[in-house]
């Protein structure tokens, strides 16, 4: 009976001291919590995750000492501090009838040619195009950012190419970006690239772009430039179409066509696409492509 009782008092005080430990940290998730309660602005809307894993879109309206009134399509409802995960507050435009469209993350180019949109500061990705081609880019400031990479062909380490990519740009407004920059590349037998421009008119759902360049090699420019027109529209929350176009200073089969889709997930996107020529009389070059924005 006495080692009963022990035993008894002993497991009694070890869930008082669990209890005792959890409450300020319960606390503490309360207070944050209610901190982050606050009624948005007309432009935004939020996602807010409940304990039990659900989610419910709408807007808080109102804010009590530990609940808020939310009003969704459905109606208004009371959450209690406690009862909430996370709250993310999302633009508007963002919302697709029921649905949630996280932004691109693979905004800043088409296929391979860059769009007028920039990477943020800090933020960045890593690619690998063709499978045998991976590479890099990263946003030093909101206006510059910078990227390269080496192929991995089944070759010798000094017959592998590589390439720089320096990009400078800047948004008009919310829907026009701007940006310039060079594409270097180089193997063993020498360096060349391209200095181009590029302006864009949309954004991360739906936009078009148009740019052009001059080809150089050899510490000599190209007389006639090359020119691209490109585009994307979101077709989906995952699934985009996305087309890459140039008119090549070359005298024959100056039309490369580009056409495929571009799937999309928060962090990463995988683009499948044909490549061709006008007149070539064959499907065209498969294009494949992978990137994780980070």
């Amino acid at each position: 009976m006495t080692k009963f009782l022990h035993r008894s008092l002993s497991a009694f005080a070890v869930m008082f001291f669990v209890v005792l430990s959890a409450r300020p940290a319960y606390a503490q998730i309360t207070n944050e919590m209610r901190s982050k309660m606050t009624v948005p602005d007309s432009a935004h809307i939020q996602i807010v995750t409940l304990r039990d894993g659900s989610t419910i879109f709408g807007r808080i309206v109102s804010v009590n000492a530990d609940t808020a009134t939310f009003q969704t399509q459905a109606g208004g409802m009371q959450l209690a501090a406690a009862s909430i995960r996370e709250i993310k507050e999302i633009e508007t435009s963002d919302v697709h009838g029921d649905s949630y469209w996280f932004p691109n993350p693979n905004s800043t180019r088409l296929f391979f040619a860059p769009t007028g949109q920039m990477l943020k500061q800090g933020e960045g990705y890593v690619s690998d195009y063709e499978l045998f081609f991976p590479g890099f880019a990263y946003g030093v400031t909101d206006n510059i950012s910078i990227g390269g990479g080496i192929s991995l062909l089944p070759a010798a380490l000094e017959d592998q190419a590589y390439y720089f990519t320096p990009k400078i740009g800047f948004s008009v407004s919310e829907k026009v970006h701007l940006a310039a920059g060079v594409l270097l590349a180089g193997t063993r037998v020498g360096t060349g690239g391209v200095y181009y421009a590029v302006g864009t008119i949309g954004d991360g759902d739906a936009s078009v772009t148009l740019g052009g360049g001059y080809g150089f090699a050899g510490g000599k420019i190209q007389r006639k430039p090359v020119g691209m027109l490109g585009a994307e529209k979101r077709l989906s929350k995952r699934i985009a179409i996305v087309t890459e176009n140039y008119l090549l200073p070359v005298s024959e089969n100056n039309k490369l066509y580009s056409l495929g889709l571009r799937f999309m997930g928060e962090k990463i996107t995988t683009d499948l696409a044909l490549f061709n020529t006008a007149n070539s009389g064959v499907i065209g070059l498969p294009w494949v492509d992978f990137v994780f924005r980070f």
